[in-house]
């Protein structure tokens, strides 16, 4: 397979086995800023036309086909987008229906705190129109994040589980550099003392460079407690092509998708945490940040593993592996509608 061809599931899907290897495994720790986005920033309040867009047929026979992919600019609550086209190979008459149904969008709801909030959308033309929900980019981080922890190590209180325990906290910062920030448990599977001990150990974390004008800011961390003497589930490989991750998520054979990765800076390089379901999965690309990449990252950060067992689920839990894209297309139908044609 070349870096230019089609990827086409239907046509023969790649059934990679996922090995898993038991290995020895102490505690783990991971931390990411999280700060949560306002509901601008997440697009809860956007306000888009009731009727959806529609194909600009001048006859039955039209069969002409083209694609769109915005990035939206908010500025101001009560004005339309400003519009930048990322990808385009849809003739005037569809960029003209594009144009005129984004133009009535609005965020009623953006704060001059939100600063430019920007969104990517994608259309698609053939004989009928169709149009993703519009996806919100991450907001830049507008302040300096300076967790500082304490010098010496977290000290796990006794337990008699024989299982691997995983306990995942959330820490908000809303004051100064001298206040503690407040602790939510997202997750856990450990019992009441191991929960309490991690909210103590995050309860004394320090945002020393906060003044207290900031907005809130946030970071989320994994604590993993493995039993000595655990043999612990890991991968056995931590990089996978892209098709034979997706031959290891649940309903593989319904998936229905098409990207276009030409249009997408490619090859690149995903790495993929696993917290499904229990709480989303995370997606990051390394380096800077492409728009055109959001629809297909979203998409992807959807994909839950299909795990043998509930062991197995547990232990990989927070685990991360490396997707690699190529170059080419992304064209998935589901088993039945393939067989049918």
């Amino acid at each position: 397979m070349t870096e230019k061809s089609r990827i086409n599931a239907t046509k023969g899907r790649l059934l990679a086995a996922f090995f898993i290897a038991a290995a020895m495994s102490g505690a783990a720790q991971a931390q990411t800023d999280s700060t949560p986005p306002s509901a601008a920033q997440s697009l809860s309040c956007l306000k888009r036309p009731s009727s959806a867009i529609e194909y600009p047929a001048k006859h039955q026979l039209d069969r002409g086909s083209g694609f769109m992919r915005l990035r939206l600019h908010f500025e101001k609550p009560d004005a339309a987008p400003r519009v930048e086209v990322l990808s385009n190979t849809a003739r005037e008459d569809m960029q003209d229906r594009v144009y005129r149904y984004v133009a009535d969008y609005r965020l009623p709801c953006l704060q001059p705190e939100d600063g430019t909030v920007s969104a990517v959308q994608e259309f698609s033309f053939s004989n009928t129109a169709m149009e993703d929900l519009p996806v919100p980019e991450a907001p830049q981080r507008r302040h300096s994040f300076c967790i500082v922890m304490p010098r010496e190590g977290m000290h796990a209180p006794l337990t008699l589980s024989t299982q691997v325990q995983h306990v995942v906290a959330a820490a908000m910062f809303t004051g100064n550099g001298e206040q503690p920030p407040e602790v939510k448990l997202l997750h856990s599977t450990g019992d009441k003392r191991l929960e309490a001990s991690v909210v103590e150990r995050v309860r004394s974390y320090r945002m020393p460079c906060r003044t207290g004008q900031e907005g809130p800011q946030a970071m989320q961390q994994q604590f993993t407690f493995t039993p000595a003497g655990h043999r612990r589930y890991v991968l056995k490989h931590d990089a996978f092509t892209l098709m034979a991750f997706l031959s290891m998520t649940q309903g593989v054979q319904q998936l229905k998708a098409f990207f276009d990765f030409n249009t997408m800076n490619c090859p690149f390089k995903v790495n993929y945490t696993m917290y499904g379901p229990a709480l989303p999965n995370e997606v990051e690309v390394e380096g800077e940040r492409d728009p055109n990449r959001i629809p297909f990252l979203k998409w992807l950060n959807q994909r839950q593993l299909a795990f043998g067992s509930e062991k197995q689920s547990n232990e990989l839990f927070g685990q991360t592996l490396q997707i690699q894209v190529p170059c080419g297309q992304l064209d998935l139908e589901p088993a039945a509608t393939a067989a049918a044609r």
